[in-house]
C-alpha cells in the first residue's frame, strides 16, 4: 500500500530530496547524529536511521538513502529520512501531546490532515482495535494508559507519535485521533507530518500480512 502522492512542497519530489542532500552535505555529520540520536560510522560514511522499526543507511555527504537489504529506498520514504536528518535539534521531547493544528502553520491544513491520516486510520483500525494493537506493537509500539486505545509507535528515535481510536457504540460510531510531541517541530517540517500517517497505518496493515 503506498501513501497518496504528496502535495504542496512535495510536488517536485527530486527537488525536495536534492534540498535536503544539500543541506546534509555541510553539516558535521557527527553533530547531525547526535541531534537525531542515530549512529554515524565514521570510516562507512554513512548513518543508521531507524525508521519504522526497519534500520536504513543513509551515506554522508553524498546522501542516498538504502533500505535494510541494500536496496534503493523509495523516494518518498529517503525525502523523510533526509528531512529527519537535517531538521533535528536534538531538542528534549516534552512528552505532552498536541493536535495537527498546534504544529507551526498545522491549524489551516486540519481538513487535509484529517482525510489523509486520520480517516484512513479509522478506516483500517475503527472497526477492530485488537488488530491495531498488534500491528502497532509490531512496529516497537507501546500501550498509554488513559480512555480509548491508545498506541504510542517510535517512527524515528525522536519521532513518537500516538495513535489513539475510541469505540463506537449504538449512538455514536467509531472515532481516532493522531498526536504529535509539543517538540514535533524540532524533527520534522509540519508538512511532512501531513503524510507521515499514512506510512504508519500502511505499515501497519502490512505487518499483519
Amino acid at each position: 500500500m503506498k501513501p497518496p502522492p504528496p502535495k504542496g512542497g512535495y510536488f517536485n519530489l527530486e527537488v525536495a530530496r536534492s534540498e535536503a542532500v544539500k543541506k546534509l552535505a555541510v553539516r558535521d555529520p557527527a553533530a547531525i547524529a547526535g541531534n537525531a540520536a542515530v549512529s554515524f560510522e565514521a570510516g562507512a560514511g554513512c548513518f543508521t536511521v531507524p525508521f519504522l522499526n526497519r534500520a536504513y543507511r543513509v551515506y554522508h555527504p553524498g546522501g542516498e538513502v538504502a533500505g535494510p537489504g541494500g536496496e534503493e529506498a523509495p523516494l518518498y520514504h529517503a525525502i523523510l529520512i533526509l528531512h529527519y536528518l537535517v531538521t533535528a535539534d536534538g531538542s528534549p521531547l516534552s512528552g505532552r501531546w498536541i493536535s495537527y493544528r498546534h504544529l507551526p502553520g498545522g491549524d489551516i491544513y486540519m481538513e487535509p490532515f484529517r482525510r489523509r491520516a486520520v480517516l484512513p486510520f479509522l478506516k483500517a483500525f475503527g472497526s477492530d482495535p485488537e488488530a491495531f494493537v498488534r500491528a502497532a506493537t509490531a512496529l516497537g509500539g507501546r500501550r498509554l494508559e488513559g480512555g480509548g486505545t491508545a498506541m504510542v509507535i517510535p517512527v524515528f528515535p525522536r519521532v513518537p507519535l500516538n495513535f489513539t481510536l475510541w469505540p463506537g457504540d449504538d449512538e455514536l460510531p467509531p472515532s481516532a485521533a493522531i498526536l504529535f510531541d509539543a517538540q514535533a517541530a524540532s524533527y520534522l517540517p509540519t508538512e511532512d507530518y501531513a503524510h507521515l500517517p499514512a506510512l504508519v497505518v500502511a505499515a501497519m496493515q502490512q505487518s499483519l500480512g
